[in-house]
């Protein structure tokens, strides 16, 4: 079995990236790119490699093959959904994955949002009456929460499906991270429908693949504007040859869980001086007054997370999973950062020093 050495990503800068929520390493190596690539016939449409596609990822999670359809990424599925379902208005939660509002826009459905409480959870009494005031067409919600990482309970989405179905409006399950969280029960409902990606756990951002798990008129609808050929064959093929050897997956997997453990350990280290919400994905959520200074110094040293310049995350900072091999100057910054501020709250950044208030 190859080491994960073997797939590790080289870097453009030498910057580490903790602000895109992808995988730090590769789940295939050199050698069986270069296998699919010189298996793919790329002249002929992919009609048999979506098959093949669609049945390896049915057995991998115990589905019928008949309820999943590919496009080009889970961003054109949440297109897709607000130009079948979304007719008369979209409603999400704020804050919520951004490109929610963006397709919407640009079909011009109004979007209605529900906003959070200061600490980023969600009344889901406020969220049911929202939906009963404004009888949205559609509900995008990703389960575990983009960007805050917590998972929602059972009950709440059960009911968020059940009012979406009093208003004759269909419920979409983002459900982008769901295999860093815990298993959950989905709502039920022929109005649910599921969206899903191989970019985060599976680690293939780049080849765009997205899946869309529906049943009947639901499914009949969100696949009515789907190509014949919706994605390519080098795509399919790579996306196959990752589900074809389990061993080698859970390998994969193990790291990303792995990293994703250590990030959490990393930044529990300054609990006492930041807001950290659990999380049920491959970043972790961070706010208060010191957020984002401890982001600048990490950004001044190599480390770069993701800010915002927009309420309600105006004061909050994600971090992403990163290589294994990187943790141990993350720790380091991070004991130093927290050193620095103890002392008389202030810490060197330079030449400039910054008090902590």
């Amino acid at each position: 079995m190859p080491t994960t050495n073997l797939y590790t990503f080289e870097r453009s800068d030498d910057m580490i990236h903790m602000d895109r929520n992808t995988s730090p390493i590769s789940p295939l190596d050199d050698e069986a790119i270069s296998e699919v690539i010189k298996a793919t016939k790329i002249h002929e449409y992919p009609g048999d490699e979506i098959d093949n596609f669609k049945q390896l990822y049915a057995d991998y999670y115990d589905i019928e093959p008949a309820t999943i359809e590919v496009a080009n990424g889970s961003d054109e599925w949440i297109q897709k959904a607000i130009m079948t379902l979304g007719h008369n208005g979209v409603m999400t939660l704020d804050p919520d994955f951004v490109m929610y509002h963006e397709y919407a826009n640009q079909v011009d459905v109004p979007v209605y949002t529900v906003s959070c409480d200061a600490d980023f959870t969600f009344d889901f009494d406020q969220v049911i009456k929202a939906v009963e005031l404004h009888k949205p067409s559609l509900f995008l919600i990703s389960v575990p929460h983009n960007p805050t990482g917590r998972m929602f309970r059972a009950e709440e989405l059960q009911a968020l499906a059940d009012a979406m179905q009093d208003v004759d409006g269909y419920l979409v399950l983002d459900e982008a991270y769901f295999e860093f969280g815990p298993a959950y029960t989905r709502p039920e409902g022929a109005h649910v429908l599921i969206i899903r990606t191989l970019s985060k756990m599976f680690g293939v951002a780049g080849l765009r693949i997205g899946i869309a798990i529906a049943k009947d008129e639901t499914f009949d609808k969100i696949t009515r504007l789907n190509h014949p050929y919706p994605v390519n064959s080098l795509s399919l093929n790579l996306a196959s040859k990752i589900f074809e050897k389990r061993s080698t997956l859970d390998v994969f997997i193990r790291y990303q869980l792995d990293s994703k453990k250590r990030l959490s350990k990393s930044l529990g280290q300054v609990s006492d001086k930041i807001n950290i919400i659990g999380s049920s994905t491959n970043f972790i959520l961070t706010y208060g007054e010191t957020a984002r200074d401890l982001a600048a110094y990490l950004k001044s040293h190599g480390y770069q997370a993701r800010v915002y310049d927009k309420p309600p995350l105006e004061n909050a900072v994600r971090y992403s999973i990163i290589g294994l091999e990187h943790y141990e100057t993350f720790n380091q910054l991070i004991k130093k950062w927290s050193n620095q501020y103890d002392q008389e709250g202030t810490r060197d950044k330079g030449n400039e020093n910054i008090h902590i208030t």
